[in-house]
């Protein structure tokens, strides 16, 4: 099951950031998935569905090209607030301050 929710999550971690999607498309329970997945790897199923997204928005980020604004429209987020709020829990920084910190 590891290496199948791997595949779901690397397919649609910017459309889905919930653990329920990915339960439902593997017909388990979210507990049963997060469970299975911790017991395997060390890391819950909602861990690495944030990584995902995390990695996205940086790699992204890193192009000054983009706004903030495009990121979070990129990764499906319903506006740049909302991903500022997400980006900042998961990475203890707003997207400008890892704007400028990534810069150098």
């Amino acid at each position: 099951m590891n290496v199948l929710f791997q595949e779901l999550v690397f397919h649609h971690y910017k459309e889905h950031r919930n653990v329920q999607y990915y339960a439902d498309a593997l017909f388990v329970s979210p507990k049963h998935l997060t469970e299975t997945i911790k017991e395997v790897t060390g890391r819950t199923a909602g861990e690495w569905i944030d990584d995902a997204v995390v990695l996205e928005a940086k790699v992204l980020l890193r192009n000054h090209q983009i706004s903030i604004a495009r990121v979070a429209e990129n990764i499906h987020f319903p506006d740049q607030s909302s991903f500022g709020k997400y980006f900042k829990k998961h990475t203890g920084m707003s997207p400008s301050d890892y704007r400028l910190v990534s810069s150098y």
